[in-house]
């Protein structure tokens, strides 16, 4: 008798799935792609559909349709069995599934929700003010918004005795010192926030009604085990294959636009409602934008033009450019959030609002030419609102067009914007300055990551970057490449003033961050090398199926893999 994951790998070719997620090209029996776990050029990802089975040959990841879903959207096993089993079409409630250590408080969360979803359709006046901000009831049964009561234990009665410290620890209720309980929502609309298997692990809450009420007009549940707000937005599950089918997303505030968004066919838009936009997308690849990035490098971001939403507009853009995403800003009329907008106009409008959205960087420099700031003023204006986000834009060819770009809408000569880009980034030596001149474009070589790694341990000879150092040498390769002999005089001047520029305002953290980076990169790039030279033998030795050659460099090939592992 078959397990449910047989009967799902049964109905689920590898293939179905991961070209959900992924561009797959036929090779011979086989197919392959760019590896969605790691940067690269090259395509070193295959999958066998007769193996059920994908293997990078660039950074060792491996598994089957389950081990896919769980690594690309950040899940536990138990996530991605949902997700596949519902793709299936097989209920997993009625199969003996063995339960994961959370599954308990997954229970509470659900049990949470359905109650304020059945406290919602009782509620003749949240239902009508729900009419009144344009939500329809299939929308509200879809998102499955609720309303906790104007009550301390609406929650806290539903539940066991033996429940209520798991519903502390997932947000749902306060446990004071004396042992007092009370709920943590009440009075309020419930959002409940789903993970991108569409399990619920947490809450937002609009005050209504909010006249002459206490306490916040939004409130989100605490961090938890479940619930870690830089690694979900609200409404991924639902739109993450409508972002793939279409080639973007549109990142919104509110839960009130999200919901009206969808309701009106952009169904690839996710927020940051009861959620967060995490800086640290390089380092965790399960922060929320980093898993967008996966899916498409486009975003549209719809904020709202006061304070609040700039800072939520520039930390974003912080976000998407690091992740080599392409950042552009929907231009919002003033007093207009996404919801608002749609409801006035209509979807047919907010389309064309998209159409016309420019690249933030852009958006920044029409936004300063139409403040008419005098020369002096402008200039500072240009370092201060341009040039921190140029300098994270990656590709250098990229980062040209941008110059160009910016140079346009604000109609000043080239050479002074580019002169003071090299300034706000640093003061170059005057036996260097020459070099960067507008011809040769120097400004932006191409730097490897060795390269740039031996220029910081130049540029910071007081810090201690031996354990880097050391781990590397212990692949053998420091006397091959740990050298500056081997690296042109000229070449490595160069690349100090830059990485000096680039760097300027990283703290002693970001610096340390940035050489952790760097070293995993050269550890990669070290790997990557071995593992080509013995796929291109293992490719010749299947041509001729000469299985003790095969054999033999397939478990040369796990070696490798299991020492470029961290405890390797």
């Amino acid at each position: 008798m078959s397990t449910v994951f047989e009967t799902i790998k049964d109905r689920l070719p590898i293939t179905e799935v991961l070209t959900a997620y992924i561009t797959l090209i036929p090779s011979g029996n086989q197919y392959k792609a760019k590896c969605p776990f790691h940067n690269e050029k090259t395509a070193s990802f295959s999958v066998s559909p007769e193996k059920g089975f994908y293997y990078c040959f660039g950074c060792g990841a491996k598994g089957d349709i389950f081990n896919f879903v769980e690594q690309f959207e950040g899940l536990d096993k138990r996530g991605s069995l949902k997700v596949l089993a519902e793709r299936a079409g097989i209920d997993i409630s009625k199969n003996n599934v063995q339960t994961e250590r959370n599954d308990h408080s997954y229970e509470i969360l659900e049990k949470a929700t359905n109650l304020y979803q059945k406290n919602l359709i009782n509620n003749k006046d949240v239902n009508n003010y729900l009419k009144t901000r344009g939500i329809s009831n299939e929308t509200i049964k879809e998102f499955r918004i609720g309303y906790a009561p104007d009550a301390w234990r609406f929650i806290i009665e539903s539940l066991d005795e033996k429940d209520v410290l798991s519903a502390q620890n997932v947000g749902l209720v306060k446990i004071l010192e004396d042992n007092r309980k009370y709920d943590r929502f009440r009075k309020r609309i419930i959002f409940p926030i789903a993970d991108t298997s569409g399990r619920i692990i947490g809450f937002s809450g609009r005050l209504f009604p909010d006249i002459n009420s206490d306490g916040p007009k939004y409130l989100n549940s605490p961090e938890t085990e479940l619930f870690q707000k830089s690694k979900v937005l609200y409404g991924f599950d639902k739109a993450k294959f409508h972002i793939k089918k279409n080639n973007f997303a549109i990142l919104v505030e509110g839960q009130f636009d999200i919901v009206i968004s969808h309701q009106y066919g952009f169904r690839n838009t996710v927020a940051t409602s009861g959620t967060a936009v995490s800086d640290n997308a390089i380092i965790d690849t399960k922060n929320n934008l980093a898993v967008v990035s996966r899916l498409t490098s486009n975003i549209f971001l719809a904020f709202d033009g006061d304070s609040a939403g700039q800072k939520a507009l520039d930390k974003a853009a912080v976000v998407a450019l690091k992740l080599g995403m392409n950042p552009k800003v929907v231009p919002l009329p003033e007093g207009l959030d996404p919801a608002d907008f749609i409801l006035k106009n209509g979807a047919d409008s907010w389309k064309d609002l998209l159409k016309i959205s420019k690249h933030f960087l852009i958006h920044e420099a029409v936004r300063i030419r139409e403040s008419n700031y005098s020369p002096h003023v402008l200039v500072s204006v240009i370092k201060n609102r341009i040039f921190p986000f140029l300098r994270l834009v990656i590709s250098p060819i990229e980062q040209n067009l941008y110059l160009e770009g910016i140079i346009r809408e604000l109609n000043i000569p080239k050479n002074l914007i580019i002169d003071e880009f090299n300034l706000f980034l640093k003061k170059i030596p005057l036996e260097i300055k020459e070099e960067f001149s507008e011809e040769k474009d120097s400004d932006f070589i191409n730097i490897t990551s060795m390269e740039r790694f031996l220029a910081i341990i130049k540029i910071y000879p007081d810090k201690d970057f031996q354990a880097h150092l050391k781990e590397l040498e212990e692949l053998k390769i420091k006397e091959n490449i740990f050298s500056f002999k081997e690296i042109e005089e000229d070449r490595m001047k160069k690349i100090i003033a830059i990485v000096e520029r680039e760097n300027l305002l990283l703290d002693s953290s970001g610096i340390e961050g940035l050489m952790f980076e760097l070293k995993e990169k050269i550890k990669d790039d070290f790997f990557n090398k071995l593992l080509n030279f013995y796929t291109i033998q293992l490719n010749e030795a299947e041509q001729y199926n000469d299985q003790d050659k095969i054999n033999s460099i397939l478990y040369i090939l796990q070696n490798i893999n299991i020492s470029r592992q961290p405890n390797g």
